[in-house]
């Protein structure tokens, strides 16, 4: 299996892969315990690439990276055309919203940022349910 199938799989199962510092952090569900030796075959290589993703807010927890090729229309007049910077300027208005900052987050509540991520190929979920989407 390649790093990027293995990283597909494990979030497509509920599980999770990070970085922590040189060493690459993962839970899978007891039903996908089978990736684990694919987890440690391909070390490196995940370690690549879940480099090149932007780190997540607290509180968010990336559920699929796939970041659509630009150019990606959002609504009738908005069009991105630099998808990586989109993506994480949209991460930092998460952040901010997360941290009560409505101005920092454009006036835009939780659910419409997660809307812009999903429409640009990136799914993210709140960590903590009980925070209600504004």
């Amino acid at each position: 299996m390649q790093a990027l199938e293995i990283i597909r799989t494990i979030e497509s199962v509920g599980g999770e892969l990070w970085i922590d510092g040189e060493r690459l952090g993962y839970r899978v569900p007891e039903s996908a315990v089978y990736l684990v030796d694919e987890i440690l075959v391909s070390k490196w290589e995940l370690l690549d690439l879940l480099h090149q993703r932007p780190l997540m807010p607290a509180g968010i927890r990336l559920m699929r990276w796939q970041p659509a090729t630009p150019p990606v229309r959002l609504n009738g007049f908005s069009i991105v055309t630099n998808t990586e910077m989109f993506i994480r300027r949209t991460l930092e208005q998460v952040e901010a919203r997360l941290a009560g900052n409505d101005w920092q987050a454009g006036h835009l509540s939780l659910t419409e940022l997660i809307e812009r991520l999903a429409a640009v190929g990136v799914i993210v979920a709140l960590v903590n349910d009980s925070r209600r989407l504004q």
